[in-house]
């Protein structure tokens, strides 16, 4: 059996096809029947026609290879070496492949999005783009912010990405005012992030809102002026209508008469208390007393007190491998701070492996403060399963006014341990055994899914 592809290379531009022309002859002494299939990476976009050829002793058959690369990331740009195999029915051991190459062209095609289209905040806020590469070749894309005058700022991290055929990039957004507002209306600032792809002279525009509400809203102002004008008003009605208190008691009218100041007046004799009585009427020490007092008498006779200073702090330690426990990294307490593992105890950054449990039982969720950082909890960033700490206002930790991806649940598993779940995308935090950033991930029963916490409250 003999096999060739004419020509053995060919040029397509994906969107259209070509065709190649595959000769087989039957060198054998017996009718053959062969059947062709095409091999390789083209063989999702390829078919030969007729795929059965059948041949006499010396004769010799032809069949038609179409090539149809489709115009998406499936037909990547560049070489691709192709095959159609030859399988003869009767002698199987005898099977060949004729090898050729096509060469797919390129084409781009980008797509861009804005994620949200609205953000919102009094001090900034964030966003993200996503860049998705509908074409067959790697692309470059940069972003830059066009700042609105003076009353918006754009800032991308990172400021470029490249993007493989069929896959997406991302980068994130800082949105700051020029100003803080202090009183007043909620004010939108428009702003616009341009995407430009390497080799193209004109950049895509995506457009959004930056909603910033004011420090002290209005509302808040009239109500504040109406509870001051109620004040002043019941101030000056008390002051001018206060009632007049007189008494009918009068002194008697007669001879006044000094009693006596010798010796001979005893005081009258005041009754003896018991000793629970002398206890509960004993005053309480002066600061300077208790400063001055024994902090216990011999033989063990004084008082402990127990009371510990402060929020209790918890410890949250993995089961995985050695047990690493969550902290914050190198103890910083910056915005978009890590929260790594530790395999072991250490005071080395103060207490930036105690947490502080905020629990908010109208919907049985936690917020985790770090004991190192007041006022910042841990935080999965949004559209990642990263988790860092955010700091956010005290009045909201306490009252549990949290956004989902700064609440947690805490549930026990039948073995004990407690998995830490994220309530905005319900995954587990998870302990990677390392010393970057701790992840979440769906959850399951894994055992770097399992956190022993210390003075679990039963």
């Amino acid at each position: 059996m003999w096999s060739a592809l004419e020509p053995a290379a060919t040029t397509v531009e994906p969107g259209s096809s070509t065709s190649v022309r595959l000769r087989v002859r039957n060198t054998g002494d017996t009718v053959e029947e062969y059947r062709l299939q095409v091999v390789g990476a083209a063989a999702g976009w390829a078919r030969v026609q007729p795929d059965v050829l059948r041949l006499y002793p010396g004769a010799e058959g032809t069949a038609s290879v179409e090539l149809a690369p489709p115009r998406t990331s499936d037909a990547q740009a560049g070489p691709t070496p192709f095959g159609v195999r030859v399988q003869p029915r009767e002698a199987a051991h005898a099977a060949d492949v004729a090898e050729g190459q096509v060469t797919v062209g390129p084409f781009a095609e980008l797509r861009t999005e804005l994620l949200p289209l609205v953000v919102r905040g009094r001090l900034g806020a964030k966003a993200a783009v996503a860049v998705d590469n509908l074409g067959n070749q790697q692309l470059t894309a940069s972003f830059s912010g066009r700042e609105n005058g003076e009353e918006v700022e754009v800032e991308a991290e990172p400021g470029s990405v490249q993007v493989s055929p069929g896959r997406a990039g991302f980068a994130d957004l800082r949105i700051k005012p020029g100003a803080v507002s202090w009183v007043g209306d909620t004010r939108k600032h428009p702003f616009t992030v341009s995407v430009l792809r390497a080799g193209v002279p004109d950049p895509v525009e995506l457009r959004g809102t930056y909603v910033q509400p004011s420090m002290v809203p209005r509302w808040a102002m009239a109500v504040f002026s109406v509870l001051v004008a109620l004040g002043i008003a019941f101030a000056v009605m008390w002051f001018q209508h206060k009632p007049a208190m007189s008494t009918q008691a009068r002194e008697k009218a007669g001879k006044q008469q000094e009693l006596p100041q010798s010796d001979g007046m005893k005081k009258a004799p005041s009754p003896s208390a018991s000793p629970s009585e002398e206890e509960k009427e004993k005053p309480e020490p002066s600061d300077e007393d208790k400063d001055d007092a024994p902090k216990s008498k011999p033989g063990g006779g004084g008082k402990k007190d127990d009371k510990p200073a402060g929020p209790k702090t918890h410890t949250l330690r993995s089961s995985e491998g050695s047990g690493w426990y969550l902290e914050v990294k190198k103890g910083a307490t910056d915005d978009g701070t890590y929260v790594g593992q530790n395999p072991s105890l250490s005071d080395e950054f103060g207490k930036n492996q105690d947490w502080i449990l905020h629990h908010y039982p109208e919907s049985d969720t936690y917020s985790l403060e770090s004991a190192v950082a007041p006022g910042a909890i841990m935080d999965q960033k949004v559209n990642t399963n990263i988790v860092q700490i955010f700091h956010a206002p005290p009045e909201n930790i306490r009252t549990g006014q949290l956004p989902g991806n700064q609440k947690w649940k805490l549930e026990k598993r039948p073995d004990g341990l407690t998995r830490i779940v994220a309530v905005g995308s319900g995954e587990c935090l998870v302990d990677m055994q390392n010393d970057t950033s701790a992840v979440t991930w769906k959850c399951d029963d894994r055992k770097s899914m399992g956190w022993t916490i210390s003075d679990w409250p039963e």
